[in-house]
């Protein structure tokens, strides 16, 4: 991920006379009748507005809308690390708001990628002094959803994991005889591709334990 902070930021968080600023979430979820990537976002601001913000992935500056209006309820305070640990964060939004059912419901967003960026603001003018700049880049691992009762308001988490995740994973490859056979003869996945056919007996019922 680029995490990269332009001077005026940098300047003004050395400051250390308080920030004032807004939280903005990016969420890509997958359309369940074309398959096709369709991205949402939303803000801490009170109106929708088109703001510039940098890529956590490529460190561009790219302008997205983000829709306000109190959909995005809270984000939690966010360590900015520079290893490989896998972060864990949720984020609260109102069941109320379309953004977010539209993300939730009306879309697949399993495994889908999001962004949390921060956006800093002029003191006595209120505008943004630079580009957002990015927080967090990860995956939703599960949306909860908070069905409320009569007359209170529910919400939607999202539960998200860090983009580190990804080093975690073994390559398929690396789960062949083949490959394993380079390791001084290892035979571990000798039988990987015909196991699935065995048929192994179990009381009255037997059948391939695949």
């Amino acid at each position: 991920m680029v995490r990269a902070i332009d001077a005026a930021t940098a300047a003004l968080l050395q400051e250390r006379n308080g920030t004032i600023h807004r939280d903005l979430v990016w969420i890509t979820a997958k359309n369940r009748a074309t398959g096709a990537p369709e991205s949402i976002g939303l803000w801490t601001g009170q109106d929708h507005a088109d703001i510039a913000v940098v890529s956590g992935e490529t460190g561009a500056t790219v302008t997205r809308t983000y829709y306000g209006l109190g959909g995005l309820l809270n984000v939690p305070p966010i360590p900015l690390v520079s290893d490989l640990t896998v972060r864990k964060i949720s984020i609260g939004f109102s069941q109320l708001d379309p953004a977010i059912e539209q993300a939730v419901r009306g879309f697949d967003p399993r495994n889908g990628p999001v962004e949390i960026h921060r956006l800093y603001l002029d003191r006595e003018t209120r505008l943004p002094i630079a580009p957002a700049v990015s927080r967090f880049l990860g995956f939703i691992n599960a949306t909860p959803i908070t069905t409320p009762k009569a007359g209170a308001q529910g919400s939607i988490r999202l539960d998200l994991v860090s983009h580190t995740r990804t080093l975690t994973k073994k390559m398929p490859s690396r789960k062949s005889d083949e490959y394993q056979r380079r390791r001084l003869g290892d035979r571990f996945y000798r039988y990987t591709d015909v196991a699935g056919q065995w048929e192994i007996a179990w009381g009255e019922e037997s059948g391939p334990i695949g």
